[in-house]
Parts: C-alpha cells; structure tokens; sequence
C-alpha cells in the first residue's frame, strides 16, 4: 500500500493537538507555500487566531522657524520603510501604530523624532541647521556643499557606525540610509545585494556603481574593511548620478577612505569578539506528536513507529541539528601619521565569522597603505594600495530554491535516524523531499576563496589659485575560485559529483580632469570641470563538474577519475574612451533670496549645470536646470537650452567659441543625441 503524505501543517505544532495554531513568521509561510506537493486537510479555521494590528491615520504639516511650509520634507514611521513626503504646503497624511514614531528629516534642518501617542493632527516646526549646510559632499568627479546640492544625496559618515560591530561595509548601510535596501544571502561571507530606490529591471543587473577613492570598483563592497572608511556618499536621482552616464542607472555608491592628518600620529588597536543565535524559529512538532499524527492521519502503523510513540528512539530534532551559537571575531590595527609633506595610513584587519548554520565560516584577511606626499608646492602625489584574501567554508548561501538546506530541515521528519549501517545519511522516509539536510553540510565540501587587488597613483597639480588637476590611474582586481564534493554518503551510492569554478575580473582605469573653482561675495560659487576618462574591462570564467567519481577525495580540479564531465569557460571584455568634457554647474539666486542661519546663508532657487563635448563632431552642449528640491524625475525633465542658462545666469559660457558654432549649439536642448 503507498504511504500517505503527511499534511504540510505537519510542521509545526497541529491544530488537533494544540487548542491553538502557533503564530509562523511570514518567511515561512512564504518558504511552504512553494511546496505544491503537499495538501492541509480538515478545516482548521476555528484554530487559526488572526491579530490585524490597528493603524490611525496622522495628518500634519511641517514649517521652518518663520511659518513657512517646507516641501519635500521625509516622514518616516520609525523602524519601518511606511514614509511620505510633504506636499508643496508642507503637508503630509500618513497611517501608522497608534504608539509609532516619526522621524522627519530635511537637508539643511536638524532631524526630529515625533512620538505620536494617538495623535491625529500634528504641527512639526524644524529648526535650520546651518552646520551641515557647510558639509561637503562628493558628488562625481568633484565635490560640493550641501547648500548647493540639487540632487538626492545622502551621506553616511564613519562616525555613525564608529563603535559598532561591523564586519562588513554592506551592514553600515543597512537600515542607515532612506531608499537603500540590503539583502543577504544568510551565510558568513556570502553575497549582498544593494538596491537604490527599489528593482529597476527584470532580466538584467540591478546593482549600483560603486567608486572608491574616485576610481570605478567591479568589484564592489569586496575585501574593503569598514574601518578604513571615511564617508559614504549614495546618489539616488538622474541629477546626481547623470555624470556616470548608464553605468550610474541603478545609483552610485561612493567611498572616501581615509587618509592620514596633517599633525596627528596615532597607533589605533580594536577588537571584538561576539556571539550570534538564530532566533524567532518555526515551532516544529516533537517526534512523539509527529509519530502519532502519522499513525492518526498517513496510514502508517503503529507497530512501525512504536519506538518513536514510546520515547525509546529520540529521533531528530533538526532545528537544533542545523544551529549552533556563532562566534565572530574581527581585529584591526591602524598606523597614521601626517606631516606637512606627508601624510601617511596603514592598517591591517582579520575577520573570522562562524556562522550559525553549523559547518559554516568566513575568514578575510585585508591590508591598506595611502601615502600622500607633497613633492613641490605644485604638485602631490598620492599612493594608495588595498588588499583582502577571503576564505569561505561551508555552503555558499541560503537562496529560495529546492537545495537550500534550511528548507529541507524544516520540511523533514523527525521519525528517522540520521545514517544507515554503511554510514550513508537518511533520506525522509515519510516524504521524500531531497537529500539529508545535515549531510549537505556536514559531509559535503565546499571552499570559495577571494582575491582582491585595488589601487591607484593620483597626480595632482596646482596650476594657480583654484585651478588644478588631476590624473588618476588605477586597477581593480578580483579573482573567485570556488571548489565542491558531494560524497555518496549524501547523494547515494555511485552518485558523488563535485565542481570547480574561477571568476577572474581586471578592470583599469585612467581619469584625467581640470577643475576651477572660484567664490565672489561669500555667496556666489562658480565650478568648471573638464574631464577626460578611458576603462577596460576583462572578465574570465572557466568551470569543470563530473560525477560517479571513483575517489572519495579529489580536492581542486581534479575530475580525471569522473565518469562523467563537463566543462564551460568564457571571456569578455569591453573599453570606454570618453572625449574630453566641460561641466559648468552653480548656484541661481535672483531677487529677494531666502536666507537661514545666524550666518545668513542665502538659500539658492534653482541650480544650473552645462556641459559642453568639444572633441567630438559634430560638437554638443546641453544644460539642466533644476530647482532646489528633490529631484526624482528622469533627466531629460530637466534639460534646457544654454541660452536660457545664460539669460539667467548674465554669463555667457561659450564666447570664445566662433559665433556659427555658439549659436548653434546654445539654442538646442537635444537630451537624446547624448549617451544615457
């Protein structure tokens, strides 16, 4: 007779033996419903406890000191992703926890937290900040005050991760920056995923461009140890990230590192040592409650699970055999020292993390050295140097897929022994799902190791007061191997298999740019930036696999006993040799301007940016002209003729260029004939 499959709701504690269903974590329940296999009998719904959490709805609106409505202003219910933004009155209707905080923010005006205690009708003033209208911020190929931004730019600063235990760059950003969303594999090492403002396309990729120190990184947020972190700048809109062209489409990720200071020696020592527990897991049957509904509900005796219903056989308890308590451990030490001709940075840092799926574990080994040295008055020269070597062990993440071991846990009996008499490990017997779930990780092996190589020698030459520039020549490297054995103790017999897999990535990069900056009456604020980049990309991928090896132990590369083999391998590469271009951007201020502060500082209405392609034929130029508000539209929104920059601005851009050629390019505002 074929054996019945026991109900999904197996589980977990059942209805007919608890008066009470036990709430299940969303994840789970998002986790069983792809297993189509399975069916819940009976009606359990006078067992099912539904507590929908009771929201209020806050209407309110935000002013400045003087009464006046801000617009654009975040609200955010506080420990969630709930927000809004004031309207061009100020404001703003939101439904949120009758006990719930909001956190309002606005650049230029320091951020408050509202508790809402059953309030319905709210009236928030914010108060100016001047401080951090002073900030400067690096937006693309140069810097910029906060006064002065016109893009949606937030910053994250070392200090607001100093002394917490960050093992990786990717959890300073999590939950720390509005519209940045970071997701992990779930295992020590693994990847991350970083999404700006959401998933902007189906079948291709979604991650950010990531610059360090001003150079481009394929290899992202790979090998970069968070202490040597000074700031990081994350570019959401099209007017932030226009100057990256299609490579910043999903935002930018830029990161300034640190650099040592000029009169201060400093010999830094930290480290950390902590502990980490999986929490807040399904509540699984015992093996007696689950040996008795397979006697009450899939037709299996009780004379074959009887050493199960009396105690005698404890079976397994898979939730306590796939975790165990993590230990993490991460110690740095960091050498500065600046003179007036020197400035120097080194540091050092290893990582261990095991993990809290047992088997699991990363190590990373990084160093770093900037020098900077100033060879004459006008010229400095600056080295930089980054290096990690990382080790992973264990599998290599937890996706939603079929093989995620966690899922096979969760999804397999209790009523069964771990192994055979020949050793091999137990498939579920009741309900066969996939192989056994500890075997995947504990006789299995797998191995990733990661190799990361970046740097570059800046030339920075001081023409005259406000002139520079600046050439910059780096590469980025990234080497990934990776190694797995499934022995037949797991797969069954004659079925063990393994792989191999190498990802090798060089990227080079030249940046060469001229940059004047000029300030007349403290409030006007002129920069001209011309720019002339060319990268070259490399990828490299191979991989080999066989099966029904006849060795046990193979270790890397080795498939020539396979009975079974394949092999794949790729290549690529790519160049971009940008023409040099002209950017001119600043402040507009006209008639009667808002000021804040005790300084006074003048509020600009709107922001302008031309650039001009001289080198290329036939020549182009295009202007942008935004307002001083956040910008979320597409970039062509903003694009304008030069001539109506130039009406507003009294200056004429382009006169040293013939006359033919001025008109012709100032009157047309093309967005189309530029490269995204």
């Amino acid at each position: 007779m074929r054996k019945k499959l026991l109900p999904l709701g197996r589980l977990f504690e059942s209805a007919w033996y608890n008066p009470i269903l036990k709430a299940v974590p969303m994840s789970m329940g998002i986790l069983m419903s792809g297993n189509a296999g399975y069916a819940i009998a009976g009606n359990m719904s006078d067992n099912v406890v539904i507590v929908q959490q009771q929201t209020i709805s806050v209407t309110g609106t935000v002013i400045d000191a003087s009464g006046e409505p801000l617009v654009g202003v975040n609200i955010v219910e506080a420990g969630t992703v709930n927000g809004v933004i004031s309207d061009f009155e100020g404001k703003f209707t939101l439904n949120v926890k009758p006990n719930a905080t909001l956190k309002i923010s606005y650049i230029g005006y320091i951020a408050q937290n509202i508790l809402v205690k059953g309030q319905k009708n709210l009236t928030i003033t914010l108060q100016e900040d001047t401080e951090t209208l002073d900030e400067v911020v690096v937006v693309g190929y140069g810097t910029v005050r906060k006064a002065d931004l016109a893009g949606s730019v937030s910053v994250l600063d070392s200090r607001n991760f100093k002394d917490q235990p960050i093992t990786q760059v990717s959890d300073a950003l999590q939950g720390r920056v509005a519209g940045v969303n970071v997701v992990s594999d779930g295992v020590p090492g693994g990847s991350v995923k970083i999404r700006i403002r959401g998933t902007n396309s189906i079948n291709k990729s979604n991650d950010p461009l990531y610059v360090v120190d001003g150079m481009v990184r394929e290899s992202g947020l790979e090998g970069i140890n968070p202490e040597d972190i000074q700031s990081m700048q994350i570019l959401k809109d099209a007017s932030s990230t226009a100057i990256y062209g299609s490579r910043g489409a999903n935002g930018v990720v830029i990161i300034t590192t640190k650099s040592g200071v000029k009169g201060q020696t400093n010999i830094t020592f930290d480290a950390s040592v902590g502990i980490s527990q999986a929490t807040n897991l399904p509540k699984m049957m015992d093996t007696k409650t689950y040996a008795q509904a397979l006697v009450d509900y899939a037709g299996i005796s009780a004379s074959e699970v009887s050493d199960y219903l009396d105690g005698s056989n404890p079976g397994i308890d898979w939730t306590d055999q796939m975790f165990r308590t993590g230990v993490t451990q991460n110690y740095k030490l960091v050498f500065s020292k600046g003179s007036e001709g020197t400035q120097t940075y080194v540091s050092a840092n290893y990582m261990g993390d095991e993990g809290v799926i047992d088997k699991n574990s990363y190590e990373r080994y990084s160093a770093k050295a900037n020098i900077k040295i100033s060879m004459a008055k006008w010229l400095d020269v600056t080295v930089d140097l980054n290096a990690s070597h990382g080790v992973g062990k264990g599998i290599g993440g937890l996706e939603m897929s079929g093989y995620n071991p966690l899922w096979i846990a969760f999804n397999s009996s209790p009523t069964m022994t771990m192994t055979d008499k020949n050793g091999y490990y137990n498939w579920d017997p009741y309900g066969t799902i996939q192989a056994n779930a500890y075997g995947i990780i504990a006789a299995s092996e797998s191995e990733r190791r990661r190799d990361v190589f970046s740097g570059h020698i800046d030339l920075k030459f001081n023409i005259i007061k406000g002139l520079t520039f600046t050439s910059s020549n780096g590469v980025d490297y990234y080497n990934n191997t990776s190694y797995s054995f499934t022995p037949q103790s797991v797969n069954g017999a004659g079925k063990n298999s393994m792989g191999n897999s190498n990802l090798q990535r060089m990227l080079l990069q030249s940046s060469n740019n001229i940059t004047y900056n000029h300030t007349w009456n403290d409030k006007h604020y002129l920069t001209v930036t011309g720019v002339w980049e060319a990268t070259k990309s490399t990828i490299r991928n191979m991989g080999i696999s066989g099966s029904s090896l006849q060795a046990e132990s193979v270790g890397w590369w080795d498939v020539k006993n396979a009975v079974t083999r394949d092999a794949t391998n790729g290549y690529s590469d790519w160049a971009i040799a940008d023409s040099a271009i002209i950017i001119i951007c600043g402040p507009i201020i006209t008639g009667q301007p808002k000021t804040i502060g005790k300084n006074k500082v003048v509020v600009p209405q709107k922001f302008f940016k031309v650039i001009l392609s001289p080198f290329v034929k036939p020549m182009r130029a295009i202007g942008f002209l935004f307002n001083n508000k956040q910008s979320v539209e597409p970039l062509s929104t903003y694009a304008v003729t030069i001539d109506s920059i130039e009406h507003l601005t009294n200056m004429d851009f382009f006169a040293v260029l013939p006359d033919e050629i001025e008109n012709k390019i100032e009157v047309e505002a093309d967005y189309f004939q530029w490269p995204n």
